[in-house]
């Protein structure tokens, strides 16, 4: 994408979080592993597709996932930010219990998947009950406070943006919170209501948790007196999902500690890290030659920059399909049975697409509908995803911590992304020559892609593999993925510096600090 401005203020809608969620009335409640090296053209055929997929693995080994430890508090929390918190890590609140928010968000991996068997095997995590999968990975909730309420449409640049989640169906943080409770494939609570909870859905069962759990006092400071005793389960349930969004909107969350953060390019400038030369020169591709700050930058956008005192979240919160190839040990192909999971299965088997915005069912905050009847029916929005922020994308609880990337977690290095984003339209023939191909044609006789194609074929970015200095002005030339030109050293810099991005190596320096 280009870069392009945000319609609306996001400093407006961030500041809807900053407030105590106290002066949120409620209807009727009383006031008051080590990263693997990036594949070589031998493991890349086997990648692309040429040979048979190995087996999906049982999915017994990978679940359930383990019970998140909530770590100590960072910085001091509000009221309605330490109830977020506590509820984010309540694992009474799925149903079976035992599953919390955090359970597939943990802050050791940058609030994604915790399990390195799980991504490295696999990507979509295991719900609650045992045998059912989502069918994408956990997409990070740092940073995702800064996003537009959407998705909007910019109608000068003709891109959408903004919302929650991977395929934007929900508005906001506190919509967002809405949905995983709900979801049989995660935390498989009861639904009273919309499904997907748009607007209205909610669970009693949620609420009926929360009233004879352990934080009755602190629901009380922050929306009133005898606030859970007075209030129905559907208001109960709002009050749930504005704590979880006020947390995720703090500065614990989104603390801007990086060693960018605390390099001369922070802001404010610092002088606590100097970039290594290849941290340098990733720095300047970043922004430059390998085209990431297309969608993974905020630095030209203004409303974004207001709401967080100038500093970059390294994402614009645009959608795209950047040609992204089917994850072919994605669970969800293998959860065909209605009988086992009634409202999570997955009827279409292994020929299930992701449409992504395509399959969005609810309408946008404006009313535009991205799917009519059946997921991709409306051919502009198949095949796009939402941008994700790059800070923390290589945070890990250790060295030997394999991570998954992309939203179906095909990816499991930084290397590999990086190298996918390089030479996406590139095939290689029998001597190890590369040639550029329109992913809509294919490659050269005698060649052999380095990937696999995409999943969705309708409005890749780039898809005529043209380089960034022939790039056109239209979507399929426009030069930012697939045929980048960068050397093994160059694509090895741009990771050195994503690497720089991961937070903790200072203390919070949340937006209002001077």
């Amino acid at each position: 994408m280009r870069p392009h401005p945000v319609p609306r203020t996001v400093a407006a809608v961030a500041s809807v979080f900053a407030v105590s969620l106290a002066a949120l009335p409620l209807p009727d409640v009383a006031s008051g592993k080590e990263p693997k090296p990036r594949k070589s053209i031998a493991t890349a055929k086997v990648l692309s597709g040429n040979t048979a997929p190995a087996p999906l693995k049982p999915v017994d080994p990978y679940g359930p996932l383990p019970v998140p430890v909530r770590p100590v508090n960072i910085i001091p929390l509000s009221p309605a930010e330490q109830l977020g918190k506590n509820l984010l890590f309540d694992t009474t609140l799925s149903n079976p219990r035992g599953y919390a928010c955090a359970t597939c968000h943990i802050p050791a991996t940058g609030f994604t998947g915790p399990s390195s068997a799980v991504n490295e095997g696999l990507g979509p995590v295991p719900g609650v009950v045992a045998g059912r999968f989502g069918r994408r990975k956990p997409q990070a909730i740092n940073y995702a406070a800064f996003s537009p309420t959407g998705p909007v449409f910019n109608a000068d640049l003709q891109v959408w943006l903004g919302g929650n989640f991977w395929d934007g169906r929900a508005p906001d943080l506190a919509g967002q919170a809405r949905m995983p409770f709900l979801d049989p494939n995660e935390m498989n609570n009861p639904a009273i209501g919309p499904l997907p909870p748009h607007s209205g859905g909610y669970s009693s069962l949620v609420a009926h948790n929360v009233r004879f759990g352990p934080f009755f006092r602190l629901f009380e400071d922050v929306f009133g007196p005898a606030a859970l005793l007075l209030a129905t389960d559907a208001e109960v349930y709002t009050m749930v999902t504005r704590a979880i969004a006020a947390y995720e909107s703090s500065a614990e969350v989104n603390p801007f500690s990086s060693r960018y953060d605390a390099s001369q390019f922070g802001v404010p400038p610092a002088n606590g890290y100097r970039l290594s030369p290849s941290e340098a020169n990733g720095l300047a591709l970043f922004f430059g030659r390998a085209q990431c700050f297309q969608c993974h930058s905020s630095a030209t956008l203004v409303p974004v920059l207001n709401a967080t005192g100038g500093k970059n979240t390294f994402t614009m919160y645009c959608y795209a399909n950047i040609g992204v190839p089917k994850n072919q040990n994605n669970p969800f192909y293998h959860q065909t049975s209605a009988q086992a999971d009634p409202l999570g299965y997955n009827p279409l088997g292994a020929s299930f697409i992701d449409f992504g915005l395509g399959a969005n069912p609810n309408p946008a905050p404006s009313g535009g509908l991205f799917m009519h009847r059946v997921p991709g029916d409306i051919p502009q929005f198949r095949g796009l995803f939402k941008a994700p922020s790059l800070r923390n994308v290589d945070k890990r609880p250790s060295a030997s911590f394999v991570k998954s990337y992309m939203h179906n977690g095909v990816f499991k290095s930084l290397q590999d992304v990086v190298h996918f984003y390089n030479k996406r339209n590139i095939a290689v023939d029998a001597l190890g020559n590369e040639s550029a191909f329109d992913l809509r044609t294919g490659p050269p006789a005698g060649s052999t892609p380095l990937f696999p194609p995409p999943e969705v074929l309708d409005n890749v970015q780039n898809v005529a593999g043209v380089t960034p200095e022939n790039a056109g002005d239209d979507v399929a030339t426009n030069g930012q993925v697939g045929n980048l030109s960068l050397s093994d050293d160059e694509e090895a810099d741009v990771v050195s510096f994503l690497k720089i991005l991961t937070d903790g190596y200072t203390r919070p320096n949340p937006i209002d600090a001077p």
